[in-house]
């Protein structure tokens, strides 16, 4: 564990140089004073110098989060103001093992970088450090990788949302152990960075925290096994599709669907390969077809080399024009098929947009009905303003209910044309598809036929027809072999796609040491709650009070956020905070052991509030806490006597501002230097 030794925030002015200093010791202690003192300037300024400003809503190295007195102008005794020329903050770590770190970044100035001072066995050690960028992956550089070195804390792999690898940053988990007095109440991570877009980041904060990084490793191996899945199952679509196509260009009819489970998609595609689909679903045997036309090539070849031909057959015109006069016959019937097809799809179309504006018609009068608005109790003519008689209008009365029944009608004939637009949709493509094949053999049957009427003779009228139909059989040889090679293809993706998906649906989710941990967190957030006077969790129900998947608390099925009053949720984002730094800083959690609380009681100043607050503060669970908690507030004096005689370190700055002018030093007209921070130093009474 480490603890915070102290924070300070320094400067030059137009009027001189100033400073704020804050020493801290170990456990419980608070700082107490007025609004506008500089509290939340000293909170922040943990934040900055650890690098974390994200969570605040603000551009890495944007120091905007913090107010004007650091940035602009300083507040003077005389309510006068003076310019800030520059600034800086810094901070100090102790860890129990006795080394001593020391973290200074500019406010107002170069805040790219961060000085950093190692103390470690009478060694000092110092170096700058980049703030923002690159601050995990620069391994000489960068800010976070130094400290999660520094704190001997593990790197963890998590998933993004695009698929893409991230990492568990500093600024995830700063939300549940510093809760900032703007944003930090409103919910427990409030502050939790979203737009890194890491998938359930929320919950693997949680867990790092507690040191389940087994969980955690778990947790984003079954996240990636559903990403993958997920993949896998848009894949399977895509192939299906390309395979409809493929079919449909042919004219063939092919049951190869990608809907469904990985489980599902798997034995369909594994019972009967691609060749076997088109066998049996649409009578296409390539390698047969194939067989065939070499057999008929060679009896076309023996006929020209070998058995000649029937000089006193002179029925070679006849038959290859037959045959193109058939082709156009066939092809001339299917054109008017195509043009019905189109006309029933653009009428389909129509009938569908015509559907859905009676669909949102009828649900906007059902919306106007069920809220009232739009009921004429009184009609008049808008001329002269005479009563009228509404059943001059010959209106009906239609109930709730009729016009309920009546949508869900139109929405059923909505879903039966759109099916039947769709089954239009695919006798298109199959009927143009079958123009494309038909207007083929057309061509090559009316090349035959112009060489056959070119010869002059019987004998040379064979000959041509014979030519004609080797040169078709070729051509439709070589469409046959390009056919086996695409579907060779597809087939060699379908199997690779189901080696994938078998390897991702067998994929298992190590063990996770996370049970013990998880209760213990439970049981320590339910001994908070109770402590700290939860209208809602009390020992009579406390037991009631358990986490969901995502560590959001429950009270009897209902989320404990929305139940209670409204100060209620300062007490459960409180209650989760000190929860966690209870079990994450027992043997094997990787919590710092730091919490801050930036007014916790400006979220509802209600005097009950107060009382069970200060209540909370002065018993046992949280004077003797083994982490230290630092908490930012403004006490009444009456309250602070009571915390001191408990033993509650509170300490009480002097002055009406944090931040003051330091006065040259009599004995010396030099120039004035800036102090440094204390190196340690105790809290005051």
């Amino acid at each position: 564990m480490i603890r915070l030794s102290f924070i300070a925030v320094r400067g030059q002015s137009a009027s001189g140089p100033f400073a704020g200093t804050l020493e801290f010791s170990g456990g419980l202690q608070i700082i107490s004073a007025d609004n506008a003192f500089g509290k939340s300037i000293a909170a922040k300024t943990v934040a900055w110098c650890l690098g974390v400003e994200p969570i605040f809503g603000i551009f890495s190295n944007d120091a905007t989060c913090f107010p004007q007195a650091v940035l602009e102008r300083l507040k003077l005794p005389d309510d006068s103001y003076t310019d800030v020329l520059s600034s800086e903050c810094e901070i100090e770590l102790i860890h129990d093992d006795g080394r001593r770190l020391r973290l200074c970044r500019a406010i107002k100035g170069d805040t790219d970088d961060v000085r950093v001072t190692e103390q470690t066995e009478g060694e000092v050690r110092q170096s700058t450090l980049i703030a923002r960028r690159g601050t995990m992956q620069d391994k000489t550089g960068g800010l976070q990788h130094f400290l999660f070195e520094w704190l001997n804390w593990p790197r963890v792999e998590v998933s993004t949302f695009k698929g893409t690898a991230s990492e568990v940053y500093l600024e995830n988990l700063v939300p549940l152990l510093y809760i900032d007095q703007t944003e930090g109440w409103a919910e427990i991570q409030a502050q939790q960075i979203g737009r890194y877009g890491q998938l359930e980041i929320k919950e693997i904060a949680v867990e790092y925290l507690l040191g389940s990084i087994g969980a955690i490793k778990a947790r984003v191996t079954q996240s990636q096994s559903a990403q993958r899945q997920s993949a896998l199952r848009e894949l399977a679509r895509n192939i299906a599709e390309r395979v409809t196509n493929m079919a449909e260009r042919r004219d063939w009819n092919v049951d190869w669907t990608g809907g469904g489970s990985l489980e599902d998609i798997v034995k369909r595609w594994t019972r009967r390969n691609l060749s076997q689909a088109l066998k049996l679903d649409a009578n296409v045997d390539l390698s047969a077809q194939i067989s065939d036309l070499s057999g008929r090539a060679e009896l076309l070849r023996k006929a020209l080399t070998t058995d000649g031909v029937d000089r006193h057959n002179n029925s070679a015109p006849a038959e290859t024009s037959q045959r193109a006069i058939e082709l156009k016959r066939r092809r001339h019937a299917l054109n008017e098929s195509l043009s019905t097809l189109r006309i029933q799809k653009e009428e389909a179309d129509e009938l569908i947009a015509s559907l859905d504006h009676r669909i949102q018609s009828a649900s906007d009068l059902l919306r106007l009905k069920v809220t009232g608005v739009g009921r004429l109790d009184h009609v008049e003519c808008p001329t002269c303003h005479r009563d009228l008689d509404p059943m001059t209008f010959a209106l009906t009365d239609q109930s709730a209910e009729s016009i309920s029944t009546h949508i869900e009608a139109l929405k059923r004939d909505r879903d039966m044309m759109v099916s039947n637009a769709r089954s239009i949709e695919a006798g298109l493509r199959t009927a143009r598809a079958s123009m494309l094949n038909l207007d083929t053999e057309l061509r090559e049957a009316e090349r035959v036929l112009m060489s056959v009427t070119a010869a002059v003779g019987a004998e040379r009228e064979q000959v041509a027809r014979i030519v004609g139909d080797l040169s078709a059989i070729d051509r439709e040889t070589d469409r046959a072999r390009d056919d086996i090679a695409e579907i060779e293809e597809l087939q060699g993706e379908i199997d690779s796609w189901v080696a994938d998906a078998v390897a991702a649906s067998g994929r298992e989710i190590g063990s996770a040491d996370l049970g013990g941990r998880r209760q213990a967190f439970l049981d320590a957030l339910r001994k908070y709650l109770v402590e700290l006077r939860h209208s809602e969790v009390r020992q009579s129900t406390e037991s009631q009070l358990i986490f969901d998947e995502q560590y959001v608390p429950y009270l009897d099925n209902r989320r404990l956020r929305s139940l209670g009053s409204a100060s209620d949720h300062s007490r459960l984002t409180t209650a989760y905070a000190l929860a966690l730094a209870a079990t994450g800083t027992n043997d094997g959690g990787l919590h710092p052991g730091v919490v801050i609380l930036d007014e916790p009681l400006q979220q509802n100043p209600d005097p009950g509030h107060r009382s069970r607050f200060v209540e909370f503060l002065s018993k046992q669970l949280a004077r003797n806490a083994q982490f230290q908690t630092i908490i930012f507030t403004s006490l009444k004096e009456d309250e602070v006597e009571q915390l001191r005689k408990e033993g509650v370190k509170v300490q009480t700055p002097s002055g009406e501002k944090w931040l003051q002018l330091i006065p040259p030093p009599a004995e010396s007209p030099k120039k004035i230097g800036v102090p440094e921070a204390p190196v340690s130093g105790n809290a005051q009474a």
